[in-house]
């Protein structure tokens, strides 16, 4: 089986078989699918279909817009299209993500688009301001053609929002997709098209790892292209926010983070336990917003080891999954050795050596010391570390202050957790973190489609969900309307 691109609804004749590259599942190695590799040529074809597309999508009634979301969303509900079935099938046939993982997207992605839905409705409308002697309108407007690139991690609900935020705004995409879910993301542009989207409104170009930088630096070099959103690693993220910038391209980036717990003075710790135990390894740890560093007070610290181990060992848990390569496996790996050379336990797992290829042991590394290079990199993977802070003769707010300024000592800023029996207290730290979202009680990898969510300083920028995730992917254009008597305008006053 090849993979092709959807550069429209309608079926390609292609002249030869493409030139292709392999999709290698990573638990096992084995090639899952055979990928058309996308060329220069392709992707401009991409970008100007998408371009074509644009001149009546852009003015196609809200309406009619968000009637194909709905109806895309009825189709993965309705089991009798076996649409959901399809998708599901695909993403574990390409990665290792487990049933239960790939099932909680598809159930939790159409509420998501029903979400966008009733947002865009609420922002694309104009507004009239009134002004001196004139009324002003203020309108909102789509981009043009918008880059797409989404993460593989979470593919469904990253692909949704990637694609269906700013085609509800009005914007045309070209989604360029992850070497990992090719085939995943090529079936959301063709369900799209089953519920009534244009041809050329959507095209899905799939790039080989070895021509992505030329591509992708082809695509955002191209004027037709007037809007990225990335979502992926920081490191890869800001290779394409200067490449958008030396164009002058918006973007919206949700990139890495490094998530902590904050377990105040008199948080619950068997409670808290559980939601770190969740935050620390769903999906393996492959997420952004996963729990990577817990912070709590070093009297408590073994308090919370053996809530962490009870919790453990009373939790029916599956087969570790795999990571999504080798080289991230053995990445991961090396964080945990330094991290135990350095004099950090282990809380949970120890059997990291007994596992190859791309598979970790789910960790939990305690007490953490900021010389350990886990302290501060992202791990992408089932661990986390606890860091202890150090209470003795000290108030709770000095403890709490220190906890916070621990908690900010990082590049990243996309989630946090803060866990108190004092929701008051709770909230004023939540206030003092440097992140897009705080969780009170809560697990850190949570995510809610109303609500904006995005990253501070090295996490990224800009919003996806709700109304501010709309708002990104349109442009304001303001139309001032003259009310007054145009003969009045008093031209003694201005120095002419």
């Amino acid at each position: 089986m090849i993979v092709k691109n959807l550069i429209s609804c309608e079926p390609q004749e292609e002249a030869s078989v493409p030139l292709t590259f392999d999709v290698v599942h990573p638990a096992n190695q084995k090639v899952v699918f055979q990928v058309e590799r996308s060329s220069t040529e392709s992707c401009a074809k991409a970008v100007e279909n998408c371009q074509r597309a644009f001149t009546s999508w852009k003015v196609s009634p809200l309406d009619h817009r968000c009637a194909i979301v709905e109806e895309a969303a009825r189709l993965i509900e309705d089991e009798s299209s076996g649409w959901a079935a399809r998708l599901a099938a695909a993403n574990i046939q390409e990665t290792s993500s487990t049933k239960w993982w790939t099932e909680f997207q598809l159930k939790d992605v159409t509420g998501f688009m029903r979400e966008l839905i009733q947002a865009c409705k609420e922002v694309i409308q104009s507004q009239t301001i009134a002004g001196h002697n004139a009324e002003i309108i203020v309108d909102r407007e789509p981009f043009g053609v918008c880059l797409a690139i989404a993460a593989w991690n979470a593919v469904h609900l990253l692909t949704a929002r990637a694609i269906i935020t700013p085609l509800l705004a009005g914007n045309t995409v070209v989604l360029k997709s992850s070497e990992h879910t090719p085939y995943t993301q090529r079936l959301w542009g063709e369900l799209l098209y089953a519920a009534g989207l244009p041809p050329g409104c959507l095209s899905v170009v799939h790039v080989a790892k070895e021509d992505a930088s030329d591509l992708v630096s082809q695509l955002l070099a191209d004027k037709r292209i007037r809007h990225l959103n990335f979502t992926g690693s920081t490191a890869v993220g800001s290779i394409l926010a200067s490449l958008a910038g030396k164009h002058l391209k918006p973007t919206l980036m949700e990139l890495g983070g490094k998530a902590p717990v904050l377990l105040l003075p008199d948080a619950d710790l068997v409670t808290a336990s559980s939601h770190i135990i969740l935050g620390s390894f769903l999906n393996a740890g492959q997420i952004c917003m996963s729990t990577e560093r817990v912070l709590v007070a070093k009297s408590r610290y073994r308090e919370l080891v053996a809530a962490i181990q009870e919790t453990w060992t009373n939790t029916s848990v599956s087969e570790t999954p795999a990571l999504f390569s080798s080289s991230s496996a053995e990445r991961v790996k090396s964080l945990i050795r330094d991290a135990r050379q350095k004099g950090a336990s282990s809380v949970i797992g120890n059997d990291m050596e007994s596992l190859s290829g791309s598979y970790v042991s789910r960790t939990i590394l305690g007490p953490a010391q900021n010389d350990m290079e886990i302290y501060r990199e992202e791990t992408f993977g089932p661990v986390s570390i606890i860091v202890t802070i150090d209470d003795e003769s000290k108030s709770n707010d000095e403890v709490i202050d220190e906890m916070i300024e621990l908690a900010n000592d990082t590049d990243f800023g996309l989630t946090a957790s803060v866990w108190s029996r004092n929701p008051v207290r709770a909230l004023g730290v939540a206030r003092q973190l440097e992140c897009g979202a705080v969780h009170i009680n809560a697990p850190t990898a949570a995510d809610v489609p109303k609500v904006p969510h995005g990253g501070w300083k090295a996490s990224g920028w800009g919003r996806f969900n709700g109304v501010e995730g709309i708002r990104s992917f349109t442009q304001t254009r303001s139309i001032e309307v003259g009310i007054g008597d145009p003969h009045a305008l008093p031209l003694h006053i201005f120095d002419l």
